[in-house]
């Protein structure tokens, strides 16, 4: 079998990480080519043994990309295309016209779907939730068209990654949020119920990890706000989440939240809201607790009770990393993928 992965992505978020899981991982019978816009982070970040194609995939009219996606699937007689992104979806249902390729998509968040022309001309969908998945089917995607496979963990990088405590000593409550500061993360929530943990936990930390475009927004409604750092962009999530007391997310739509998933299998306790496949990814009142999306107080209430009872936190931490390795784990999440690859080329 012949596979072509396409993205549109710049940067490393959370889909473009769950790629790289994906071809750091050698499959028997399958040769893959990763089509990635030049100088993005995929195209640094992607094993030195990949072969990788310069596409932009920048849409249904993207015809530089569409050109290039031909030839090769041509020349290389492709028999499948993965598409990782929304635009790459789009630019990969224009390049396939008219050929024999079967095409899979991955589609991580649960925003409603309007379905028509583009969606139909999918062979398969690939989502992350359950939340995801009924998303799909609103649009009108049919039910054996749809596999839920959850994230993965990066169990090798986690397992080497040495905890990280930014300074603070081992009696401080380090709060930490990995996420873009995008609308949908929901940050202005997170600060309007920091505004009462800081007053109530005065050894509570939170720290933000992240870029984005709100970035300088949520920079300025921090002011005045005491104990809250903001890291910028980091590779080293995973040191800065073992070194984590809770991790935390007040997103108002979530596919599934990867750093919660990461959270949990190195046993840390969550708070977060009960957004989309959030409440799939984390069980309320046993690895964590969820509040409603908007609601700082409730958010509050969460992270002040946790921030106050070490015990709960060690409870909740390990009966978090007995959920995750049974949801999250690598190996599954390879044979998931590979089940449906094949199932597609009947390989």
């Amino acid at each position: 079998m012949n596979l072509l992965h396409l993205s549109s992505e710049k940067g490393l978020r959370g889909g473009e990480n769950q790629l790289l899981l994906l071809a750091g991982r050698t499959k028997p019978g399958i040769s893959e080519w990763y089509g990635v816009p030049q100088g993005s982070g995929l195209s640094s970040a992607l094993p030195a043994n990949a072969t990788t194609l310069p596409v932009n995939c920048r849409g249904l009219l993207d015809l530089g990309s569409i050109a290039t996606i031909r030839t090769l699937a041509r020349s290389e007689e492709i028999d499948l295309i993965h598409a990782h992104s929304n635009r790459a979806h789009k630019t990969a249902v224009a390049a396939k016209l008219g050929r024999r390729q079967r095409l899979v998509v991955s589609r991580r968040n649960a925003f409603s779907c309007r379905g028509g022309m583009v969606y139909q001309a999918a062979d398969h969908f690939i989502t992350v939730s359950e939340a995801g998945r009924r998303a799909l089917r609103a649009g009108g995607i049919a039910a054996d068209r749809i596999s839920i496979i959850h994230d993965a963990v990066d169990e090798p990088v986690l397992d080497a990654a040495q905890p990280e405590r930014l300074g603070l000593g081992e009696d401080a409550t380090l709060i930490l949020c990995v996420a873009a500061f995008t609308a949908e993360k929901d940050h202005n929530t997170l600060l309007d119920a920091w505004q009462l943990v800081q007053k109530a936990c005065p050894k509570a930390h939170l720290v933000l990890a992240g870029d984005g475009p709100d970035l300088a927004r949520i920079r300025a409604q921090a002011d005045g706000l005491s104990r809250v750092s903001f890291l910028g962009w980091r590779n080293d999530v995973a040191s800065l989440i073992k070194g984590a007391d809770i991790v935390a997310l007040a997103s108002r739509e979530e596919g599934l939240g990867s750093s919660l998933c990461t959270a949990q299998w190195a046993g840390k306790p969550v708070v977060a809201t009960a957004a989309g496949g959030i409440v799939e990814a984390v069980s309320d009142r046993e690895t964590g607790l969820l509040s409603p999306p908007g609601d700082a107080e409730h958010l509050a209430r969460n992270l002040i009770t946790l921030s106050e009872d070490s015990a709960l936190r060690r409870g909740y931490g390990e009966a978090a990393a007995a959920r995750a390795r049974s949801m999250f784990s690598l190996d599954t999440f390879h044979a998931r993928h590979l089940e449906i690859y094949r199932r597609l080329t009947g390989a």
